[in-house]
């Protein structure tokens, strides 16, 4: 597994399918947009409450050690993500799918008045078990890219999913059959929403000023 700071987070799309789900805030002052983006970046970084910026129906989320072992702080590269989706569990996963976090950039441009944020998972072994195929309804060459993007008054979340392929390696059938109506119905677009969700969670940033202001 590879562990990089790199200068282009998102795959090329080679194989699969791809899948992309986007939320937008514009602001009246390069401050407000500033705040929001700052905000937004901490949000993505706190993996462990992404199911409550998403909202009902959301998986639920809890960011690993790479053995496994439940953490609450940032991600580091090599961590794992932990991941209850609503619905079935994968026997491989004992009862979770599992991605590794093998990526991340940041860059600030001043020039043109751009910060992009964000982190690349892909599909991982079950750190609990000896099987060393992934837990995860998708295959290894399946990824999931998270961004923040300000780009002058306008904050952007994203998620990207580049060269998506149901996982069909488990040992067990109902894993594979599991994961095979997972991913078709993640092809009929049934996770955009949801990512969507997230990153309109992520980008409301107004809910935090609310709550600090009755602090």
């Amino acid at each position: 597994m590879r562990h990089t700071r790199e200068t282009k987070i998102v795959p090329a799309q080679e194989t699969g399918r791809h899948t992309s789900a986007e939320a937008h805030r514009e602001f009246d002052t390069h401050e407000a947009a500033v705040q929001c983006y700052t905000e937004a970046r901490r949000r993505l970084l706190n993996i462990n409450e992404w199911d409550l910026y998403a909202g009902v129906a959301s998986a639920t989320f809890q960011l690993t050690d790479p053995q496994g072992n439940p953490v609450y702080r940032e991600p580091e590269l090599g961590d794992l993500i932990r991941i209850n989706i609503p619905g079935p569990g994968s026997r491989a996963g004992d009862g979770y799918d599992w991605v590794c976090i093998e990526a991340y950039l940041e860059t600030i441009d001043a020039a043109r008045d751009d910060n992009t944020f964000g982190f690349r998972v892909r599909p991982a072994s079950n750190p609990k078990s000896e099987d060393t195929a992934p837990a995860h309804f998708y295959s290894e060459e399946s990824t999931s890219t998270f961004l923040i993007q300000r780009a002058g008054n306008k904050v952007t979340g994203a998620e990207k999913g580049r060269n998506e392929i149901p996982n069909m390696d488990a040992d067990r059938w109902t894993d594979r059959a599991r994961n095979s109506a997972i991913a078709f119905g993640a092809s009929l677009g049934m996770a955009i929403p949801q990512w969507k969700a997230l990153m309109d969670g992520i980008l409301d940033t107004d809910s935090a000023d609310a709550q600090n202001s009755d602090n």
